[in-house]
């Protein structure tokens, strides 16, 4: 088709645009194309690819739009390239008709063009009709691909039926599996020798039986349902746990796997596969049971027994309720280190067995929490023993020597006893309640017990919550350094401060140094902690003797841990040489009972520091014949009484006692040696004026300053005004 030039005679005038502009204009229309049938077809080509050749076609249309004489068919030739990039869906030609329609005459090449709509319109109707001869010819093409295709599937198939049935023939043959084909109501047609092995009879005998009719009768209910939803179509597998019956009347364990061949319709038969599962049960309640119970003892494991505890907790009478004994044999390493981990075996099985025999007529367990650690759970009855009289009966037990070779073994056990508990505790909180009794049992020796009381209990929890919270308080700023001025007896002159740990705990309030000390000695903190009080306090000191010309030493007290630690000398060492704090001016106060042993690790510390030129003090000093002995064996420059001994005599300030005549003759003793005698705790001027009396040297406490801030330590060192 042609279209003559206008009356003038010329082609019509180009838009003035330069061909940068005009080549933009055309990619922007050929993106929109690309983008719109993306969203909605399938495109084999890379997008880059699929990109430049919509680019391609739209300079060819714009091209053919412009030519003269104007001709559409060109067009054609692009409908079918649109089909052979793998637009052939129907979206692919309606975006293009809506886009190009549009975008076409929307470009400033063709503004202006006459008869421009009409040259675009037979354009796209060249190119649709292209596009759907390309699409006949593709649907053609596929058509006949798919044909040869199916006819090639249809002999593959054959082929595969032969060698499947073959296969199929092969595996019911050789498999160890029980295989059988049953009809909708379960009779066999089809059984392989597996199956006849797992049931102990021919398979000829099976035949003309069926599923239900080998399997436990307990069991037939729950496979007429499983072959009801296989056979309705609405599961398409069931595999469970199930019991059959052998020919001699034996009890057989199988695993059963079902599956419905053409479910729903006529003739469904179901294919039934059978584990026989009967040793791996037998080997799974081995397991279940060695999960629960204890391989040496037997005896349950504290995972069964805290489940058990539930339920009989449930189940007991109110009226006489539940006890647990929490059993903890008293050194028990001694066996094991001194004759070996078979006499301790041996000693654990004893303990078991007799443990067993004490409850014999109750409704009891007995059960082995680990290592030495025993419990009892009694369900109480009209005639059950008290508490009192079953720790006797426990310990009369366990006493009865145990004799191996020459050896003749007894056991003892502290005992944390939990007797007639509320309702509303848990089986958790029992066997907690249970721990923090026997735990405070330990405290007071071996063959100790000790009843569940709700009050000490909650000090207990408080004092392991304050010991879990400790060391995040150091890490955030509430655990910090005080200090505390030590003075003359008269109050008159600065002899030294104390470095002290004080938390601020947000809701407890204060907590004092003894205690912070003691809770980092339990929970292993003390020795980083220790070291950062020491650098700290060595640091502070240097900046006073730097600004304020102060040269009083700085007295730290260590832990029993703190003294033995093999690397205390090498930290002090490095904390002196880095504050460049000379040695005399740190005092170190190791406790006494830690330094009984003249051989130890302490004593050694001690010997090695003092010889380093750091001053020693004995802490928690008393009047034993051991605390003395340090004094006269070891290089001390002082000694700081027991803090119970100078609380005892703060309420018997001003008496005559045996203490206090027993302090003042300590006080003549440790002063004829030339150590001096501190006391810590002095809050009262009477106190003071008691312990100057017997010959103290130096004291703290409220009496003269509280333990405070540097800055608030730093006023005392301010001259008086005036």
């Amino acid at each position: 088709m042609t279209v003559p030039f206008p009356e003038s005679g010329r082609p019509p005038a180009a838009v003035p645009l330069s061909p940068a502009e005009r080549a933009k204009a055309r990619a922007k229309l050929a993106r929109k194309w690309a983008g719109q049938i993306s969203t909605t077809e399938y495109v084999p080509l890379e997008p880059e690819e699929f990109q430049r050749t919509l680019d391609a076609m739209v300079d060819a249309l714009v091209d053919a739009a412009r030519a003269e004489p104007f001709q559409a068919h060109p067009a054609t030739a692009h409908g079918a390239e649109l089909v052979a990039a793998g637009c052939t869906g129907p979206a692919a030609l309606q975006h293009t008709m809506d886009v190009l329609g549009k975008g076409l005459l929307a470009l400033p090449e063709l503004a202006g063009l006459p008869r421009a709509a009409e040259r675009v319109v037979l354009l796209l109707g060249a190119l649709a009709a292209g596009y759907s001869e390309a699409v006949r010819l593709h649907t053609l093409s596929q058509q006949d691909t798919m044909l040869k295709a199916l006819r090639v599937a249809l002999q593959d198939t054959r082929r595969e039926l032969v060698l499947a049935h073959g296969r199929f023939e092969h595996l019911l043959a050789g498999t160890s599996s029980g295989v059988a084909v049953t009809d909708a109501e379960g009779r066999f047609t089809l059984v392989n020798d597996g199956l006849a092995a797992i049931l102990g009879q021919p398979k000829e005998e099976l035949s003309p039986g069926s599923l239900f009719e080998v399997s436990h009768p307990e069991d037939v209910a729950a496979l007429r349902n499983a072959y009801r939803s296989l056979l309705s179509g609405r599961v398409a597998r069931v595999r469970n746990e199930h019991r059959l019956v052998r020919a001699d009347g034996e009890r057989v364990w199988a695993m059963l796997s079902l599956a419905a061949v053409r479910p729903g319709e006529p003739g469904a038969q179901l294919v039934a596969v059978v584990e026989d599962s009967s040793e791996l049960k037998l080997l799974q309640g081995q397991m279940n049971r060695q999960a629960l119970h204890d391989r040496l003892t037997q005896l349950p494991n504290r995972q069964y027994f805290g489940s058990n505890l539930e339920r009989v907790r449930r189940q007991a009478d109110p009226s006489t309720g539940i006890t647990l004994y929490h059993l903890d044999l008293d050194g028990f390493s001694l066996i094991t280190h001194g004759l070996g981990r078979g006499v301790g075996d041996l000693v654990l099985d004893t303990v078991a067995r007799r443990l067993k025999a004490v409850v014999a007529g109750e409704e009891a367990m007995v059960a082995r929490f680990g290592a030495d650690e025993f419990a009892l759970l009694v369900r109480n009855g009209p005639g059950t023993p008290d508490v009192v009289r079953m720790i006797q009966r426990i310990t009369a037990a366990l006493a009865e020597p145990l004799y191996v070779g020459d050896s003749g073994l007894a056991a003892t056990a502290c005992i944390g006893v939990v007797d007639r508990p509320a309702r509303d505790l848990t089986a958790e909180e029992l066997l907690e309640a249970a721990e923090l009794a026997l735990a405070r049992a330990k405290r007071n020796g071996c063959a100790q017990w000790a009843l569940y009381d709700p009050f000490q209990d909650a000090r207990d929890r408080e004092w392991a919550s304050l010991a879990a919270a400790l060391p995040g308080a150091w890490e955030t700023g509430q655990l910090t350094v005080t200090y505390q001025p030590l003075s003359t007896m008269d109050g008159e002159r600065l002899l030294g401060v104390d470095a002290l740990l004080h938390w601020d705990h947000p809701r407890r309030g204060p907590v004092r140094h003894e205690l912070c000390a003691e809770l980092a000695e339990q929970t292993g903190l003390i020795m980083t902690l220790g070291v950062a009080l020491l650098r700290k306090a060595c640091a502070q000191l240097r900046d006073w003797r730097e600004r304020l010309e102060c040269d009083l030493p700085v007295h730290v007290p260590l832990t029993a841990n703190q003294a033995a630690d093999p690397d205390l000398v090498g930290h002090i060492r490095s904390i002196v040489d880095s504050t460049g704090l000379p040695a005399d001016r740190l005092w170190l106060g190791m406790p006494a009972p830690a330094l009984v042993n003249p051989g130890g690790e302490a004593a050694e510390n001690l010997r090695l520091l003092a010889a380093a030129g750091v001053r020693i003090e004995l802490l928690e000093f008393s009047t034993t014949a051991a605390d003395l002995a340090c004094l006269e064996d070891l290089p001390v420059r002082a000694v700081r009484l027991a803090g119970w001994l100078v609380e005892r005599q703060a309420h018997r300030t001003g008496q005559d006692t045996l203490v206090a005549g027993a302090l003042r003759e300590l006080s003549r003793l440790v002063r004829a040696t030339g150590v001096r005698v501190v006391v810590a705790g002095v809050d009262t001027p009477e106190q003071a004026e008691w312990w100057r009396s017997i010959g103290a040297d130096a004291a703290r406490g409220g009496h003269f300053a509280p333990a405070g801030s540097p800055e608030r330590f730093e006023e005392l060192l301010k001259p008086p005004s005036g």
